[in-house]
């Protein structure tokens, strides 16, 4: 799949412990001696408790993986806490879901990718955040639009505004996912920081064609974004001008920072208009003394 190929080239997948993979394969399973079943009804019991920690001891002690639905329960509640040693247990609880052969993915279970994956990015575990959403992917599943505005703005924080901007693509070419505001404004203002106004121009309009309609508060962040940008190019000209029309086919009512933006560009324009004038020569006699008819007096 696309979106599969864009995060593998974001970040390299990293390789199932051995461990894991071992412990809960259907081989070691079938080999194990039977699971004490009062050491499972305790793990539920725990569990209907929110004793987390309990739990998870438990579970690393068993030789055969509980029901799906009981582990998918515990890497959830893991997830919930999002401490860093929680968010890693809650990755590995997971493992087992997705590495049982025989799993057919519910409701739950895309429930607790969408919790793991947040707890991820909440102790800026990005390559780990990409693997989880691999492997949702893998098993046929879409996570919820939040996740991935969760994963295209933790990647523009990390500075991989490209990778972000093909994970987006990917995304709004789908029939699953549409894109908001929010998925976009992070990322344009990162490329408005970038000088990358034409990339900027092409991804604003594939989120008003889209039926995307930003804001007057995300107007004024790009505003606020461009205003930190040294730049008189053509480009930013057009920016600006595609910007207006946009603002006012969106029925956004134009803002002081958008006015004083345009006015100072186009004084910028006329500067360098003076600038190019006096490098043509004209006005180099205003110094001299002239009378009333123009002519310069000896």
């Amino acid at each position: 799949m696309v979106l599969m190929s864009r995060m593998r080239h974001v970040v390299q997948r990293v390789s199932r412990p051995k461990r894991v993979l071992f412990r809960f394969s259907s081989t070691n399973a079938a080999a194990s001696p039977c699971v004490d079943e009062d050491l499972i009804a305790n793990f539920q019991q725990l569990l209907e408790k929110r004793k987390v920690t309990e739990a998870m001891q438990i579970f690393q002690s068993l030789k055969k993986p509980p029901t799906t639905a009981l582990s998918q329960r515990l890497a959830i509640m893991l997830a919930k806490r999002a401490t860093l040693k929680d968010t890693k247990d809650a990755i590995n609880v997971l493992k087992s879901v997705y590495m049982n052969p025989a799993l057919r993915p519910d409701d739950i279970t895309k429930l607790a990718f969408i919790f793991v994956s947040d707890a991820c990015y909440r102790n800026k575990m990005i390559k780990e955040a990409l693997e989880v959403t691999e492997e949702a992917h893998n098993l046929g599943m879409r996570l919820d639009l939040p996740a991935y505005n969760n994963l295209i703005n933790a990647l523009v924080d990390a500075g991989q505004t490209d990778e972000a901007i093909l994970i987006l693509q990917d995304i709004a070419a789908g029939d699953v996912i549409s894109p908001d505001e929010t998925t976009y404004a992070g990322l344009v203002n990162a490329i408005m920081s970038q000088r990358e106004f034409s990339q900027a121009v092409e991804t604003i309009n594939q989120a008003r064609t889209s039926g995307v309609k930003f804001s007057g508060e995300t107007y004024m962040s790009f505003m606020a974004t461009l205003a930190d940008v040294e730049d008189d190019s053509d480009a930013l000209d057009r920016l600006l001008s595609y910007l207006e029309t946009s603002m006012d086919e969106d029925g956004v009512e134009a803002f002081e920072e958008f006015e004083n933006a345009m006015l100072s560009h186009d004084e910028d324009d006329d500067d360098d208009d003076d600038d190019d004038d006096d490098d043509n020569g004209e006005g180099d006699n205003l110094d001299e003394d002239t009378d009333d008819s123009g002519n310069a007096l000896h």
